[in-house]
């Protein structure tokens, strides 16, 4: 066990050098990265989140009556994810520069996407494992007993018919990562970058008499501007003097790493909240959704994150497959 622990730091270490040298922690290749252009509204996150849940709950008692529960659940929550996915292309392919180019998800950048993907989380894995060896360690210490397992593995590790290892599998390692990448990074994390400019200029303004307003009023002001339609800022962006406009693309580093945090708390949160006593695991889950935040944003590529996530999502998979008992 100890041995395990040794060996995990040295390519924690090991990772962590690659990363520095490629330039992760450094503000240039954020600064040149590719930008994602929309006029997306926080009104299109709501209506997918809102679209998975209706067809998730509508199609889980028509399933009930022909197969068991696991498979049932499963096939709702897949046709729920898919129901969510097509909305999301809808929304992407009118509402973003470029269309479904612009979110970095066109059948062209797949074969860059899957390699990327597949190198970055090879980057990434050693400290993934390292701290969730520590956090597995502190729970185990505070709790005297192991977290739990996520219940998609917990229902593969003891549900062994083929139909059911089937359903579960696609779940977990194609529909999970399309799914969930596609919202948090691709939905989500762009509608922040686009939505970060507006406020940082927002922010920039300045009453005519040249005092600034008090820290109240700053405040209502950011709110407010939160839930101002992006495409009706735009708009009166457009209808101002040349001279009085300010930037609607600002996408600097700042604003790229405030999205992706945001987006990791999120798509962390998400997942222990839907799985009773699983907030041991948000740490690891925040550290990859960070992951895959930066990865996107660097590449512009969603298939570079979808193949990071499902990369995630097989190991334990396979490992289960394979008879060994999940923990």
């Amino acid at each position: 066990m100890l041995a395990g622990y040794v060996i995990l730091a040295i390519l924690s270490a090991i990772s962590l050098s690659v990363l520095i040298l490629t330039g992760v922690f450094s503000a240039k290749p954020l600064t040149t990265a590719p930008v994602r252009r929309n006029t997306l509204d926080y009104l299109f996150i709501l209506f997918v989140l809102m679209l998975y849940f209706f067809f998730t709950f509508l199609s889980a008692p028509v399933a009930l009556h022909f197969m068991p529960m696991v498979q049932a659940a499963s096939l709702a929550d897949v046709i729920g994810r898919i129901a969510a996915v097509a909305a999301i292309f809808l929304v992407c392919s009118r509402f973003f520069e470029n269309g479904i180019s612009g979110l970095g998800a066109s059948v062209g950048l797949v074969p860059k996407g899957i390699v990327v993907g597949a190198l970055s989380f090879v980057a990434i894995t050693p400290i993934l494992y390292s701290l969730l060896a520590v956090t597995e360690a502190l729970a185990t210490h505070i709790t005297h007993k192991m977290p739990p397992v996520h219940p998609m593995l917990k229902a593969l590790a003891t549900d062994h018919s083929a139909t059911s290892l089937a359903f579960l599998s696609f779940l977990i390692v194609v529909a999970a990562p399309i799914s969930e990448e596609l919202f948090f990074r691709g939905l989500i994390q762009s509608w922040l970058g686009q939505k970060l400019a507006f406020l940082a200029a927002r922010a920039a303004e300045e009453p005519a008499d040249g005092t600034r307003r008090p820290a109240i009023a700053q405040v209502i002001h950011f709110l407010g501007a939160v839930f101002t339609s992006t495409r009706h800022a735009s708009a009166v962006a457009a209808e101002e003097p040349a001279a009085n406009r300010r930037p609607t693309d600002a996408w600097i580093p700042r604003n790229r790493w405030i999205a992706i945090l945001i987006t990791a708390t999120l798509f962390a949160g998400m997942h222990f909240a839907v799985a009773k006593g699983y907030d041991e695991y948000f740490p690891v889950l925040f550290l990859l959704g960070v992951a895959l935040g930066y990865i996107y944003e660097r590449t512009g590529n969603i298939w570079t994150d979808i193949t990071m996530h499902a990369c995630f999502n097989l190991i334990p998979t396979v490992l289960i497959l394979c008879g060994v008992k999940p923990k």
